[in-house]
């Protein structure tokens, strides 16, 4: 058994080999399955490879525990038993069979990294010493890589705001003065407006905020890479707000956003049940939380909404 941060690992254990089915078996503490609003009983897995790539995912079950004596206990035993795919071979090879589980609960900080071996038919097999020197460190790259793109976000929506003050601007309106991130296009661009005699009133805005962006980017580059392209898939929009599909979420959920308000809350599929909000400070009444339900009770809605998670799949 393993132990580690109160959370005990029964099975797989750090380095265990395991087959292309096996369980995995622990207890957590209670707290992981603290929505802010109410209790859940799923524990999210992701099979991550050597390049901290998620590549599948799972919901290992709480087992229910209606003794006397259940209130009384910290931890609660989940369960679930595990199955890899064809698709899941090509991530695995490319690990030499060195892969990580990561364990989370519903709140920040709630994870925990175990390093597994996917045992190789091949007995004359070595693995390339780099990679097993790498494979106990790829969850403390991955919370790295976490860091680092929450500052990223941070300091990239101080820009965005800046170029919103500067321009007086709205946020439609703003978009059309950004060029992504192919620069040099962008530099080719307002030279050609420029001798011709057609640049912008006073000059290109927001060359200030371009350049910080770029060297923002040029810093964390790694982590973005990491990352890869992120896919905010809108499905559709309702009284304000706007249901989305991330390309980084684990599980499979979707996202009900009202910027105005300041609500970024996480809905289950294809269940459309409320699991937990991203920011508590604010919430969603129970008769949104119903319009929600009915919304996607319609099947071209609904429709919409399955497609985005096979785009992911896809991406993936």
């Amino acid at each position: 058994m393993f132990i580690k941060n109160n959370i005990k690992i029964i099975q797989p254990k750090p380095y265990e080999e395991i087959g292309g089915s096996f369980v995995v078996e622990g207890l957590i503490p209670k707290s992981w399955l603290n929505t802010g609003f109410g209790m859940d009983d799923r524990v999210f897995l992701d099979f991550i490879d050597m390049d901290g790539l998620v590549f599948t995912t799972a919901n290992a079950q709480v087992i229910s525990d209606k003794s006397w004596l259940s209130k009384f206990r910290i931890r609660s035993h989940f369960y679930n038993v595990v199955q890899f795919n064809q698709f899941n071979v090509p991530f695995i090879t490319r690990s030499q069979g060195r892969i990580n589980i990561k364990l989370s609960g519903h709140k920040e900080g709630c994870q925990l990294f175990v390093p597994i071996i996917v045992k190789n038919s091949n007995p004359n097999f070595k693995p390339n010493p780099e990679i097993i020197k790498k494979h106990g460190k790829v969850g403390e790259m991955i919370l790295q890589y976490e860091h680092d793109l929450n500052i990223y976000n941070k300091k990239l929506e101080e820009i965005q705001q800046r170029r919103l003050q500067k321009g007086g601007l709205t946020e439609d309106e703003e978009s059309r003065y950004r060029y992504g991130t192919n620069w040099e296009i962008t530099g080719s661009i307002l030279d050609i407006l420029e001798k011709s005699g057609n640049s912008f009133n006073g000059g290109y805005p927001f060359a200030a905020e371009d350049l910080e962006e770029k060297e923002l980017e040029e810093k964390y580059k790694d982590a973005l890479k990491w990352r890869g392209p992120l896919l905010t898939g809108l499905v559709g929009k309702m009284n304000g707000y706007e249901f989305r599909v991330y390309s980084d979420d684990h599980g499979k959920h979707f996202h009900v956003i009202h910027k105005d308000k300041r609500i970024n809350a996480r809905f289950s599929f294809p269940e459309i049940k409320l699991i937990n909000y991203k920011n508590i400070r604010n919430s969603i009444s129970n008769k949104t939380k119903n319009q929600i339900i009915v919304y996607f009770k319609q099947p071209e809605n609904f429709k919409k909404l399955e497609g985005e998670f096979q785009k992911k799949v896809k991406y993936l």
